[in-house]
């Protein structure tokens, strides 16, 4: 059993309001509240999420052979902890990556094999230096954490560090941090467009009462008169007010059309995607979008987007969660065959290739399917009506076909 397992807490109900967040999402639950964020994040984390991240085994050839009657296979993709499943560990690591800027596990090992990785909330988790029998070392300091009896102080082979964007190699940046005037700009625009119509629309200005001096009751009078018009909470938000012949009503207020509020709220969609390096389309902004530009926005996702950050997680998972002596002999990849899943066609050409060049066999292509084994599927097939080029240059003036052998 491990040595570090989860404080037994007291059971409490708690009543759920509008400020119950945890402490470490307090400063990140503001951007999170725009759309296009969450949808960054969200569709980021969950395509890591979704991948099996699988253990092989590479003999002296350098060919892997899968590795998953391991505790370590068990780890890493079914339960990393005693609190989370496989999806929900590398989620919650990549949204801590992407909004925090670096993403935390704890190894808990015992007898040098891993028993737990513990997701340690970037906030509990402090960087130092310290000067070692002469030499200066790198720590991590966990404070304020007490859900784990974790050490306050942790040795680097021992915590899963996973920085996003970095200065200087070791503490990684917020792309909030980065794109804090973007957000900024796209918070003011949605305050203000929820501003204007939870006001009914209507915009401000000036009652000019031409030939009067009004008192101060009177134009208290004028004041409440206009607000029992055209309150949106009295439900009258487009009420019609007379006027006297007197009177007359100048809008001091910039119209939305006037302020390009929508094309400034479509810019803000574009300008944060690039933060996150996210095509807008997959933030399902489609206005310049068709469906060529949908399926070559998908590679350019698996490349561009998501490739740098699941090297992040395989090589820092690789180089800690195996011994020194293991690494040369085992490796954890991402299973990326897996978001094909769900589109057949590719699904399809790609293990049909695949058997055509006898790189798969009948029985592996099946049991990637989910369909059952098959008797004669263990060997390899390739096809046979080809020739050497040779032999078809010499040609064959009777018409018979000659095979590799030189037979007819």
């Amino acid at each position: 059993m491990g040595i570090f397992r989860r404080k037994k807490k007291e059971v409490r109900e708690v009543l759920p309001t509008a400020s119950f967040y945890p402490s470490w999402l307090e400063s990140t639950s503001t951007p999170m509240l725009l759309s296009t964020v969450y949808r960054c994040v969200d569709l980021i984390s969950d395509s890591i999420a979704v991948l099996p991240l699988e253990t092989y085994r590479i003999d002296a050839d350098g060919f892997k052979t899968p590795m998953r009657d391991t505790e370590i296979f068990d780890i890493l993709n079914l339960e990393p902890n005693e609190d989370m499943t496989r999806f929900v560990f590398f989620k919650v690591m990549a949204a801590s990556m992407l909004l925090r800027g670096n993403a935390y596990a704890y190894i808990e090992r015992e007898n040098n094999r891993v028993q737990q990785l513990i997701y340690i909330p970037s906030n509990h988790v402090s960087i130092e230096f310290l000067k070692i029998d002469g030499k200066k070392r790198k720590r991590y300091r966990v404070t304020g954490f007490d859900d784990y009896d974790l050490p306050a102080l942790v040795d680097p082979q021992d915590m899963i560090h996973i920085p996003d964007f970095s200065y200087d190699g070791i503490t990684g940046v917020s792309r909030l941090t980065h794109a804090r005037q973007t957000l900024q700009i796209a918070s003011d625009s949605e305050a203000h467009a929820s501003g204007f119509f939870k006001s009914g629309a209507n915009m401000a200005g000036v009652l000019t009462i031409e030939g009067a001096r009004l008192t101060k009751e009177q134009k208290a009078q004028n004041y409440r008169e206009w607000e029992s018009r055209t309150n949106p909470v009295t439900g009258n938000p487009n009420g019609v007010v007379i006027l006297e012949g007197n009177q007359k009503y100048q809008p001091i207020s910039v119209t939305p059309k006037d302020s390009q509020l929508l094309e400034s709220r479509q810019f803000n969609v574009i300008d944060i995607c690039r933060f996150f390096s996210v095509s807008p389309v997959k933030a399902f902004d489609l206005t310049k979008s068709s469906y060529a530009t949908i399926e070559a926005t998908q590679l350019e996702f698996l490349n561009d987007t998501l490739l740098p950050v699941l090297t992040k997680f395989e090589t820092e998972f690789n180089r800690k969660v195996f011994l020194r002596a293991e690494r040369k002999n085992m490796i954890a990849e991402f299973n990326t065959s897996v978001l094909l899943r769900t589109d057949k066609a590719s699904q399809a050409s790609y293990w049909n290739t695949m058997f055509q060049i006898g790189a798969a066999k009948p029985n592996e292509i099946r049991r990637e399917v989910n369909l059952s084994r098959v008797e004669g599927g263990d060997e390899t097939f390739v096809q046979v009506n080809v020739q050497p080029l040779k032999k078809a240059a010499a040609g064959n003036p009777d018409g018979t076909n000659i095979t590799n052998d030189g037979t007819e």
